[in-house]
């Protein structure tokens, strides 16, 4: 990999992730809103804060229509910068310094005094460019196993990126695997204040199990229970 090269794409590929989806829809369904500080409806009746702006802020605020929305421009402003560096280099691991810069702006990006989201749309949308099958692989294993061995929504919700690091040991090489690791530390450093608040509920027993796929789904924060729409009637 040329250094000069690298860079620049990095850089181009951090000036895209901090392109905010969640804002400019926001400003349209939900324009008088702070987004930054988004209640979160959680199993057993527990809420939590969650202060990043993302489809997860969208979604918990109007319900899954615009949180989808979102979270596909999320992952498609990942998914084509990343895939067409792939198709320009395929010899070479640009796509994944572009993949990690484009979620590293989308967690702090420049244009919003670096506060943003979390990072999984991007997260998926640049793993779809790189090994589109780790995708449903993971996500799949890292459900069933917190859904119905360990009954826990954020092993359910994450353990599949985690899942990542082990699949490109097997099946790629180091940069791979150093892309999995990077992209993970991205989400967990973002995550770590509904982390603490998550923990200190399940420890303190206001947060239940979940113990089916009806109670993750409504649990989800982007796929909420449509606030703005049920208002609307």
């Amino acid at each position: 990999m040329n250094a000069g090269l690298g860079f620049l794409l990095a850089l181009a590929g951090y000036l895209i992730g901090s392109i905010s989806f969640a804002r400019l829809v926001g400003r349209r369904v939900v324009p008088d809103a702070d987004l930054g500080s988004t209640d979160l409806d959680l199993p057993g009746g527990a809420t939590i804060e969650y202060s990043g702006v993302s489809a997860t802020s969208i979604g918990a605020r109007t319900g899954p229509k615009w949180g989808m929305v979102v979270g596909v421009g999320d992952m498609a402003k990942a998914f084509v910068p990343t895939l067409v560096v792939r198709l320009i280099w395929p010899d070479e691991s640009y796509h994944l310094v572009v993949a990690v810069a484009v979620m590293l702006g989308h967690n702090y990006p420049v244009f919003y005094k670096f506060k943003g989201g979390r990072g999984q749309s991007p997260l998926y949308g640049g793993l779809l460019a790189v090994d589109w099958l780790a995708l449903p692989v993971t996500t799949a294993i890292g459900v069933v196993v917190g859904l119905f061995l360990l009954r826990d929504m954020l092993v359910a919700y994450s353990l599949g990126q985690w899942l990542l690091i082990p699949w490109f040991a097997l099946r790629a090489g180091p940069p791979e695997v150093a892309y999995a690791v990077a992209i993970n530390l991205l989400y967990t450093v973002a995550s770590v204040p509904e982390f603490r608040s998550y923990w200190r509920m399940r420890r303190s027993g206001e947060l239940r199990q979940v113990s089916s796929w009806r109670d993750f789904k409504s649990a989800h924060p982007a796929m909420g229970t449509g606030r703005l729409d049920d208002e609307d009637g």
